[in-house]
């Protein structure tokens, strides 16, 4: 068992109040407990606001592989695969895309800070894992344009960008809604001004994203998925 799995046994048995608390406080190994605790579960999303509430933990490095915290001013990046992500019949990206952010997260990269050689190897195990799954290009967004979608006629953010880095994927992070958001349509809301943040769901081809460097390095039988 590593550290940061006993500093979570230790940490699960804090009370809601505490752990909220100690976030405010600036107790960055919470955040590390909070992302470790839910991070199987199927309702991640409602588990971590009910502990983190008001995207507290942006402050806070997930884990050890974490390179720092997502700042406003970098690019994200949505990977679009098939068959897991819709796409309708001009080749653009559907609000569904954004689906999970209410339940288990919506995956994105850091494209600011992540290296070619790590997209490179990221996308080529993603792919590796199904032989059914191909690459249809990415869509761009700014972090602070994401971050700042309000529920409407309110003051309350929409969504959280955590930085929720991964061994083999340090540039991996998560879009979660925050606990303002409890009604279906706000959730079909909220996946509309997403998409539109998201380049309006206009999927960079892959031999165009980052002058093709990522899809120029795959092997053939993948381009042609």
């Amino acid at each position: 068992m590593n550290l940061t799995q006993k500093k979570c046994q230790l940490c699960s048995k804090f009370s809601s109040r505490l752990k909220k608390l100690l976030i405010r406080l600036g107790f960055g190994v919470v955040c590390e407990c909070i992302h470790w605790l839910t991070n199987e579960s199927e309702q991640r999303v409602p588990e971590f606001n009910s502990q983190a509430p008001d995207c507290v933990c942006e402050k806070h490095k997930a884990n050890k592989y974490s390179p720092g915290t997502v700042e406003n001013a970098e690019q994200i990046t949505l990977f679009v695969f098939q068959p897991m992500h819709d796409i309708d019949k001009n080749g653009n990206a559907k609000p569904r895309i954004f689906s999970h952010i209410s339940v288990k997260g919506r995956s994105v990269q850091r494209d600011t800070i992540a290296t070619n050689n790590e997209f490179f190897n990221f996308v080529q195990n993603f792919l590796d894992d199904k032989n059914d799954r191909a690459w249809k290009g990415v869509l761009l967004a700014k972090c602070d344009i994401v971050r700042n979608i309000l529920i409407e006629n309110s003051d309350k953010r929409s969504v959280c960008i955590y930085d929720t880095a991964e061994k083999e994927n340090p540039a991996h992070a998560e879009i979660f809604r925050t606990q303002h958001i409890i009604s279906e349509a706000d959730n079909i809301e909220l996946r509309r001004k997403l998409l539109a943040a998201f380049g309006n769901g206009n999927i960079i081809q892959p031999n165009h994203y980052r002058q093709g460097t990522i899809w120029n390095n795959l092997s053939r039988e993948i381009q042609t998925r």
